[in-house]
């Protein structure tokens, strides 16, 4: 079964358990205004059904997301402060829920991921990126330090220093850098973003996804658990997937003999 539903800033299309979500402000490079916001909020509650089994988010047209829309203060310049916090209190919500989902989430990244658009590319467990794709904080160019998740991600990823010194200099990252740092997982050709990702996306869909939920949940109680503490969650999840009977399918299939 395939559905699709527009809104104003997003369009969501589900088919056979993957769930696309395309960013649709082209002419503005997809900016965040609280309208995204809402329509991204929107979008992820639909990623948490059930059925849903992974889950590919985009930007449409020359960029995936180019922050937030400036034009969205004019004539409110003397209240930005709380615009701002009304904007990241929204992103903020919005991005929780999307990087608690328990099944995997893969950004297709083109042209300029700035700011909130950094941080929603690395709220996902796989980013895959076009050639051209340039990766920037941004924040510091206007006198801020950083919302959507940018300051947590990158110290997670890279460490305090460089995580600082990338907000500081608020400095352009080319995909390929990006790649090299960790924050990218894989640089294709600008023409094969869409259909590189659609494959990464839809095996996972396709995928063991008791699996890809453990292994999400793992990785992320190994930032605070020690050594024990990992042992034991590994083991009651490892064990608690074995009891599913494909898996003895899986291990009877690679038994075979080949040849």
């Amino acid at each position: 079964m395939t559905s699709k539903a527009e809104s104003e800033s997003v369009v969501t299309e589900y088919e056979a358990g993957l769930l696309r979500i395309s960013l649709d402000r082209p002419a503005s490079g997809n900016a965040v205004t609280p309208g995204l916001i809402a329509d991204l909020m929107g979008a992820v509650a639909e990623a948490e059904d059930p059925a849903v089994r992974a889950v590919l988010i985009a930007g449409s047209g020359a960029n995936f997301c180019a922050g937030a829309d400036l034009r969205h203060f004019a004539g409110k310049l003397d209240r930005v402060a709380d615009e701002l916090q009304e904007m990241a209190t929204g992103f903020h919500a919005m991005l929780e829920r999307l990087y608690r989902l328990s099944k995997p989430v893969v950004a297709a990244v083109q042209g300029n991921a700035i700011g909130a658009g950094f941080g929603l590319a690395l709220a996902a467990d796989l980013v895959i990126a076009g050639k051209s794709a340039r990766f920037s904080t941004g924040y510091a160019r206007l006198g801020l330090s950083a919302d959507a998740g940018v300051s947590w991600f990158l110290t997670q990823a890279l460490g305090p220093r460089q995580a600082g010194a990338l907000l500081m200099t608020a400095r352009f990252l080319a995909a390929e850098e990006a790649r090299s740092l960790g924050l990218v997982d894989d640089v294709v050709e600008d023409d094969a973003l869409a259909a590189a990702a659609e494959t990464a996306a839809r095996a996972f869909a396709e995928g063991p996804g008791g699996a890809y939920a453990a292994i999400k949940l793992l990785t992320r109680a190994a930032r605070g658990n020690d050594l024990p503490a990992q042992l034991a969650l590994e083991e009651a999840h490892v064990v608690r997937l074995a009891r599913d009977p494909a898996v003895a399918t899986a291990m009877a299939a690679m038994l075979k003999p080949r040849g």
